[in-house]
């Protein structure tokens, strides 16, 4: 089975799926706070109230409603002077926002090869990593830009990874739990506070994006490792 790179993989059909996280919002119907059970405007003026500044990253961001609510909410609290957001997303199909909202900034960008440019408070990525190649560099690189009691928090099915041709759940399940990352197998969630340097010491092969759905009911992309 040929596997895809990195740039192959941007240009997969599957990668560009319109409706894997195009339009869900911060909070209410089709949202955030429906995957991750709480609301991110809120997450950022109790951090704001906590330390006076507040920073989130969004991987895959779609559209970037959920950010251009949560930026509304701050605008509306006078506190976008206290904050920064940025949305970062493969297609440049971000919604147009008003120009008032200036704590608001997206990226056009492949996440193969990203490097954080600071830490922050709340790093999200939901649905993303489905449609990603080297998953877990991006979860590597994700905990390193942590603020020190930052969240990352993601989807992350792990059926749909595999090392050395295997399933990968047992694996992976131990190497999270021995770095104090919680990965929940029933809602398919991976979550940690606080900033991590860890290496899962996995060599990436490349990726298939011929596998069919995965729990979501979309077609995904597998990740191929070897050890």
């Amino acid at each position: 089975m040929p596997l895809l790179s990195e740039n192959q993989l941007n240009w997969s059909a599957v990668v560009a799926n319109s409706r894997m996280n195009r339009e869900r919002n911060a909070s209410g119907v089709n949202s955030y706070e429906q995957e991750f059970k709480f609301k991110p405007e809120e997450f950022l003026e109790q951090q704001i109230q906590r330390s006076g500044f507040v920073s989130w990253l969004d991987l895959c961001c779609g559209q970037g409603n959920a950010l251009i609510q949560s930026a509304e909410f701050l605008a509306g609290k006078e506190l976008q002077h206290k904050a920064r957001l940025k949305g970062i997303d493969l297609l440049d199909a971000f919604r147009k926002r008003d120009d008032r909202l200036t704590c608001l900034d997206f990226e056009p960008v492949p996440l193969a090869g990203w490097k954080p440019d600071r830490k922050y408070d709340l790093i999200t990525c939901v649905h993303g990593l489905h449609y990603i190649g080297d998953k877990l560099r991006i979860i590597e690189t994700a905990l390193t830009a942590l603020a020190e009691d930052g969240l990352f928090i993601a989807n992350l099915d792990l059926q749909n990874i595999r090392i050395n041709g295997k399933d990968a759940s047992v694996f992976l399940k131990k190497q999270f739990a021995a770095h104090g990352i919680d990965y929940h197998t029933r809602s398919k969630i991976i979550r940690r506070k606080s900033t991590l340097v860890v290496e899962l010491g996995l060599k990436f092969l490349g990726s298939d994006d011929t596998t069919g759905p995965n729990y979501t009911g979309q077609e995904a992309v597998t990740s191929h490792y070897s050890q």
